[in-house]
């Protein structure tokens, strides 16, 4: 083995690239070397076949000329050789040959040849032809690595992905699999690779997506009952014509969905649907009663004495008690009486009873030729609840009080028909209980007195007679307070302090509550500049705005307004919003939102997880932060439903950056178990009731933390 080697003062700082030339013509030898080293190559010449593979090993060129024909060996064999040697893979190898048959050609590429070179060379070339060669296998060797490393990364994805051409024909699959389809098939198409109705929508949204060249996507299940597995779809038309396949297993997001649609909707103790499924169903039979003519009745059931069940015997036997109530009443409420002179709605009929809240039920009676049928369901009401209820060892006698209003009858607006049910519902009870009334408003004494109610409330707004009490939010780690709820108080002349549950329903049906709602934000901001010159500048004040408040057109620059009158920081004022007012015309509600939080107010969702709480829809709106519902807080240390939801809005509010809030606190378990599970603020009867401005500045001045040991509950004033 001959072997010539050239240096330039350079060789020391970069590599020089090696040459490896197999060839038996001496001369062949020496002209390579003269013409590589100069170039900057090292060359090494092997002259002998035998001597070439040990050569191979030694000198680990970046490129071999190999000659076809050599002594003792054959040239094509030699690169077979090399080609299994450990780097033979990764180094370029030309065959250098006189021949000039195409078989020849062929035969050096069947060997593994990277290129060939015909003799006579052209040695003022061969060091351009030679380093393109080595830059070009290199490259196309790089390539191939981050192919292979991306095809890994593929196949790690949980995704399946596959490319398809435009006649449905699977080309390639790039990861995953194909759900148990069979792979043995001679060509791959959309019908053995997925559910043939699954394959006919695919072909569907290919054509689409080739006409729009825009995405397409849909959803498709395999499997069924408890083995059902759910798929979403996504296709992407490629440059080339193709079209690349995206499935992805969506079974466990939509079991999600649906649990978090179950909580938006129906009552976790009774499994019934709640207010929000309700009133969404009674809107739609006054729509229909309105194209026929016809009427719809409401039915607000009491369970008479209940509280004394729950102070007597406890909450857990009183929950079993509803339960079974529940459970009757479903029973006796037929779906004839949701759809009187026709065949029910399959999902209206599911809808026909609800439960509000506490001991408190509703009845949709909807396509009514008489009221009087309405009154026929009440009573097989209360002779269903008439046979006595076993819980828990002990049995019970349960009567109800039903109050009845009717559409067109006694109203035409939601709300208003379920106030008046509620009062006929009263009368019932003030009547001797176990009876149903229908709404009457010339003989009802309960109205009279609602009459003068809202008399007062007007006069009572037009003088200010309403002021704040704050009740402290605090730091659920710390005990510090974070910020304060500013809470409407009511002080009659003669009545002395009114409740809050009694105005306030009574402001939203009469529609003062948009006056006396910009009295409250006006209110509150006159204490944020007040405590601002006495050094608690870093409080920040939430209110209440209520559904119609914020509907106003002139809500946004009333709010924006009243916070330049008064020079307040915008950061420290906070606007507490119900869910049901989020889904009312969703892209104004957002606009509107949108301009609050650009000037630098803070929005609130209150009473959270009694409306609609979809996750997706819940991304879209510009919120701070959700108030855990108080409801769902009272149980949640006996309750698992209770401390399930609880959990999962605060893992909710987190990954989206929300704050939490938990209303209504008021024992030691209930913060702890906030406080395990990530809930920011508390507040609640634990820390501190509600106080007038002059308190709260003496607790803050006394320390910043509050001493969490339970406040006396006393009744709201």
């Amino acid at each position: 083995m001959a072997m010539a080697r050239g240096m330039t003062s350079s060789a020391a700082v970069l590599p020089r690239l090696r040459v490896l030339i197999a060839d038996d013509d001496p001369m062949i030898g020496i002209l390579a070397t003269e013409t590589l080293i100069p170039a900057g190559f090292e060359a090494t010449v092997v002259g002998e076949g035998h001597a070439v593979l040990a050569a191979f090993d030694q000198v680990l060129p970046d490129i071999v000329l190999l000659d076809v024909e050599m002594p003792e060996a054959d040239g094509f064999a030699l690169c077979e050789q090399i080609r299994k040697r450990p780097r033979g893979g990764q180094v370029p190898i030309v065959m250098v040959t006189g021949r000039n048959d195409t078989a020849s050609i062929e035969r050096a590429y069947q060997a593994g040849a990277t290129d060939f070179i015909n003799k006579p060379i052209l040695w003022a070339v061969l060091p351009h032809r030679i380093a393109y060669l080595i830059r070009a296998h290199r490259n196309a060797h790089a390539l191939r690595q981050s192919e292979q490393k991306n095809r890994a990364l593929l196949q790690a994805l949980p995704d399946w992905t596959f490319v398809s051409d435009a006649r449905g024909i699977v080309l390639e699959h790039l990861s995953g699999d194909a759900h148990g389809r069979s792979n043995d098939a001679a060509v791959q198409t959309l019908e053995n690779t997925l559910p043939a109705d699954t394959a006919r929508k695919a072909r569907e949204c290919m054509q689409t997506a080739a006409g729009t060249a825009s995405a397409q996507s849909f959803e498709f299940d395999v499997g069924s009952g408890d083995a059902q597995q759910s798929f979403e779809t996504r296709l992407q038309p490629q440059p080339d014509g193709t079209f690349l396949f995206i499935v992805r297993n969506i079974t466990e997001r939509r079991r999600t969905d649906a649990r978090i649609q179950y909580l938006a909707y129906y009552d976790t103790l009774t499994a019934l649907p709640n207010r929000q499924l309700f009133v969404r169903e009674l809107r739609r039979a006054i729509r229909a009663a309105k194209r026929t003519g016809s009427r719809v009745a409401i039915l607000f059931v009491d369970l008479d004495r209940f509280k004394r069940i729950n102070d007597t015997l406890g909450h857990a036997v009183g929950d079993a008690l509803l339960q079974s109530v529940a459970r009757r009443l479903d029973t006796c409420v037929r779906p004839q009486d949701f759809v009187a002179r026709g065949t029910p709605d399959r999902e209206s009929a599911n809808v026909r009873i609800a439960r509000l809240g506490g001991d408190e039920f509703v009845i949709l009676v909807a396509d009514l030729d008489d009221p009087q049928q309405a009154a026929m369901v009440a009573t097989r009401v209360r002779h269903a609840l008439a046979e006595p209820f076993t819980s828990d060892g002990h049995q019970f006698v349960v009567t109800p009080s039903i109050g009845i209003s009717v559409f067109p009858d006694h109203g035409t607006e939601i709300e208003d028909l379920l106030v008046k049910a509620d009062m006929a519902m009263y009368e019932a009870k003030d009547q001797g209980r176990n009876r149903h009334n229908f709404y009457r408003e010339t003989t009802s004494g309960r109205s009279l007195e609602r009459l003068d109610l809202e008399s007062d409330l007007r006069s009572a707004i037009a003088t200010s007679e309403f002021t704040l009490h704050y009740q402290p939010k605090v730091d659920a780690q710390t005990g510090a307070i974070d910020g304060v709820e500013g809470l409407l108080r009511w002080y009659h002349r003669t009545r002395g302090w009114i409740s809050p549950s009694i105005f306030i329903p009574l402001a939203e049906e009469t529609g003062m509550i948009g006056p006396l709602g910009d009295q409250v934000i006006r209110a509150a901001c006159m204490q944020l500049r007040s405590w601002a010159s006495r050094g608690l500048g870093h409080l920040c004040v939430s209110v209440n705005v209520s559904t119609r408040q914020f509907a106003r057109e002139d809500f946004v620059e009333s709010v924006l307004r009243t916070v330049r009158e008064y020079e307040i920081m915008p950061q420290r004022l906070e606007l507490e919003i119900t869910e049901s007012l989020l889904m009312r015309n969703i892209e104004e509600v957002i606009t509107e939102l949108t301009r609050l939080r650009r000037a630098g107010l803070k929005i609130s969702i209150d009473d959270f997880g009694t409306g609609y709480s979809s996750l997706g829809y819940l991304r879209q709106f510009p919120v701070d932060t959700l108030k855990i519902d108080r409801s769902f807080v009272k149980d949640l240390h006996v309750s698992s439903d209770d401390a399930a939801i609880c959990a999962a809005i605060i893992a909710m509010a987190r990954e989206l950056n929300l704050t939490t809030v938990a209303e209504g606190v008021e024992v030691i378990e209930q913060l702890e178990f906030l406080r395990d599970h990530g809930c920011s603020q508390i507040q609640g009867f634990l820390f501190s009731k509600p106080l007038p401005a002059a308190q709260l500045e003496e607790l803050l001045r006394d320390g910043a933390n509050l001493t969490i040991k339970p406040c006396s509950v006393e009744a709201i004033t």
